[in-house]
């Protein structure tokens, strides 16, 4: 297969793998390691209000988003900030991190690299984030080269 041969285009409202979920919340794959040659993912998120992921370390992937709309608290090693659209940060592998949506909901366009993170996404669809999923999000976490460090480091 040539370069070429991978190309594609998607429209303003499809993804690849059709309608998917990340905790429930909903998710566009707009690329995965299948189209990118395992290189990176490239997904759109839509969340809620009070979203936050647990703090966690991916041990082998980076991560980048991009705030289409709304606002975040972020936590990165010892660095916290707030984002809001427009807003870019990009999150090492081997740095604790976590994130919160600050606002009424976020759209966020987040990359991985390399590939992965579909995996456990699709692992993850309809997974709630509370406390008492913690292990098995671990568990899962786990298999796909990340670690859970614990709870969202955001206060009430």
């Amino acid at each position: 297969m040539t370069a070429a041969d991978r190309r594609y285009v998607l429209g303003p409202d499809d993804g690849i793998g059709g309608a998917r979920k990340f905790f429930g919340a909903p998710l566009r794959m707009l690329a995965t390691g299948a189209e990118t040659g395992d290189e990176s993912t490239l997904f759109e998120q839509r969340l809620p209000h009070g979203f936050a992921t647990p703090l966690h370390v991916h041990h082998i992937e980076d991560e980048a988003f991009y705030v289409l709309d709304g606002e975040l608290d972020v936590v990165c090693g010892d660095a916290r900030w707030e984002m809001g659209r427009g807003g870019f940060a990009f999150l090492p592998h081997s740095v604790p991190h976590s994130y919160r949506v600050r606002s009424a909901s976020a759209v966020l366009l987040q990359f991985t690299q390399p590939s992965g993170f579909e995996e456990f996404a699709d692992e993850m669809a309809d997974v709630e984030l509370t406390e008492g999923n913690l292990p098995r999000i671990a568990a899962a976490a786990h298999r796909a080269g990340y670690e859970v460090l614990g709870p969202a480091p955001f206060d009430s």
